[in-house]
């Protein structure tokens, strides 16, 4: 008998082993046929395959709900089915990558994904949106790149205020956490652009550099897009007539508080509200608690000469302040040195502007006018003086291509620029140059440029 019942067992173990493995076995199967679907983009069969597979082979395969978003989504895309199904479809797929499969996805890009869907289709709370984007954002902020739920977390944060969940202070920090983050990758596209740029100059660019170029293009220009529109959203809110009254009812009972004081220089600063008396009692208050590289930045802008001027900027430089800041402070030396006719100082102070932060365009577009406005005296022939329109409009073209927000200025520029240089008939009728020579200039330009 107690063979016949350790039999029985035995039995029963192998079964259950037997039917694990042709279980195994056929969500294998499935999602092979399933994936082959999707692949191919047959969105119609791949959805009919879908929901069993859910069902009987869950952790089967994150592919199952990488797949099952572009089902899903071409559903909402092509109105097929019910909506409301079709939401809670995606929804279940990002949240099942996000609990069962950590390791493999991007956990922060896909709760943006799920905060953006909410918004989009009105599921749940604006708070509930709001928190789903803001956790994406705290748990990784390197990959918060998506420019749509960067808009879409922005406006949240607004309606947030508008509805007193939030006061105007915090609404402040949201947008000065979110401005951080598009400059930074705004800069890192404008980096490469730039590199890219110099390449394509000096006739290196291979064919997918050139691909890479137009795509950070297109990428900075929609960083562009998110920085207007968050611009926009925070309106008049953020504006000196506003920030200032808004800090001068509490700076009597907070000079003393380094924290606060911090923050209104912060904002004053980005907002260039650094002409009025509030910003002066500032800088000083917070000089006198903990002179830093801020402060000697700001008694640089209210300096009364300019000597003492540069002597506190190059102080906050030596002191380390910001990307933004460091960038700030040589672009208003290069203006200074312009205004002097000090040319060869301010391109350089231009360089390091833009070097500091790469996305500024300005400092390339202030080189270009120089350059322009300097034809006569850097070159020795007609054709020489008018070839330097050339390295203007090369300079001009940087700055729209790093910049989306002088874009159409800079491109209009480089174009009169070009406009001013020798012609195609100038070049086949010219004695000392012709097509594919180098012209170099040994004034402060210091720079060549070859022959169109």
């Amino acid at each position: 008998m107690k063979k016949r019942n350790l039999l029985l067992a035995a039995i029963a173990v192998l079964s259950l082993a037997f039917a694990k493995a042709q279980e195994a076995d056929d969500c294998t199967v499935m999602l092979q046929i399933f994936a082959e679907n999707a692949k191919a983009r047959s969105y119609d069969e791949a959805y009919k395959q879908l929901g069993p597979l859910v069902e009987k082979c869950p952790k089967a395969s994150a592919a199952i709900y990488q797949y099952g978003e572009r089902i899903y989504e071409h559903r909402l895309r092509n109105n097929i089915g019910n909506e409301e199904e079709n939401v809670k479809g995606l929804l279940k797929m990002l949240r099942t990558e996000v609990t069962d499969f950590p390791e493999i996805i991007n956990v922060s890009k896909k709760e943006s994904e799920i905060g953006r869907t909410m918004f989009k289709y009105n599921v749940g709370t604006v708070d509930e949106q709001f928190e789903m984007l803001q956790h994406a954002f705290d748990l990784d902020r390197e990959s918060f790149t998506d420019p749509n739920a960067m808009i879409t977390y922005f406006e949240l944060a607004k309606r947030r205020y508008e509805a007193g969940t939030i006061d105007l202070q915090e609404f402040f920090d949201v947008y000065d956490n979110l401005v951080a983050q598009i400059e930074t990758v705004q800069d890192e596209r404008g980096k490469i652009i730039t590199e890219l740029l110099e390449k394509e100059a000096a006739g290196e660019l291979t064919s997918d550099e050139q691909k890479n170029k137009e795509a950070q293009e297109i990428n900075i220009k929609n960083y562009g897009i998110v920085m207007k529109s968050v611009n926009g959203t925070l309106g008049q809110l953020a504006d000196c007539d506003k920030l200032i009254p808004l800090y001068e009812a509490d700076f009597e009972n907070k000079k003393d508080n380094e924290a606060w004081l911090s923050n209104v220089l912060r904002r004053l600063q980005a907002k260039e509200c650094t002409d009025v008396p509030l910003y002066i009692s500032s800088v000083k208050a917070l000089h006198e608690i903990n002179p830093s590289a801020r402060t000697a930045y700001g008694l640089g802008n209210i300096a009364e000469t300019q000597k003492e001027q540069f002597e506190y900027w190059d102080q906050a430089l030596e002191l380390g302040v910001s990307n933004d800041l460091q960038s700030k402070i040589h672009y208003k030396k290069g203006l200074a040195y312009k205004k002097q006719g000090q040319y060869g100082s301010a391109k350089r102070e231009f360089i390091a502007s833009n070097a500091a932060k790469p996305s500024f365009g300005a400092p390339f577009l202030q080189i270009a006018n120089m350059i322009a406005s300097s034809a006569n005296s850097c070159g020795d022939t007609v054709f020489e003086k008018r070839a330097v329109n050339w390295v203007a409009a090369r300079y001009a073209n940087k700055a729209a291509s790093v910049d989306p927000s002088i874009r159409s200025n800079a491109l209009q520029a480089a174009a009169s620029y070009n406009g001013r240089a020798p012609q195609s008939q100038d070049i086949f009728m010219s004695k000392e140059y012709k097509s594919g020579d180098t012209v170099s200039f040994n004034c402060w330009i210091g720079e060549s440029v070859r022959v169109p």
